[in-house]
């Protein structure tokens, strides 16, 4: 599976990516908004993990375009801001899940191989 992985924390994006590619997957890194939306153009993309503090473009938006484009993508969408408030401003944009950071290497591996195993047992949504 192919995961676009948008964070401008370089150590976040590496740990996200080292996670996923240790389950086997292909991951592409943009730290930056305009970034993710080119390579969400040119990539498969079956998951997208989006910071929502980003230079640019913000994560809300990415996730809003990228949701606009797909209906089916699933779109994890993690802040270091926490609270209810940063939480359904994340759904409203087209968020699946919204992970407050310090992200938990165990969290988010369970995270990954739920989306994950939805988008195998129904690939019409992959489309």
């Amino acid at each position: 599976m192919n995961l676009l992985i948008v964070e401008d924390n370089k150590p976040v994006s590496l740990l996200i990516s080292r996670i996923a590619e240790e389950a086997g997957h292909t991951c592409f890194i943009a730290a930056n908004g305009e970034v993710a939306l080119r390579l969400y153009d040119q990539r498969d993309i079956d998951l997208m993990i989006v910071d929502v503090e980003l230079p640019g473009i913000d994560g809300f938006d990415v996730a809003r375009e990228v949701r606009n484009q797909s209906a089916h993508l699933p779109i994890i969408v993690i802040s270091g801001n926490q609270g209810e408030v940063w939480r359904q401003r994340a759904i409203d944009a087209g968020a699946n899940e919204f992970v407050p950071k310090p992200l938990r290497p165990s969290a988010l591996q369970t995270l990954l191989d739920h989306h994950l195993a939805q988008i195998k047992s129904h690939p019409a949504h992959s489309l």
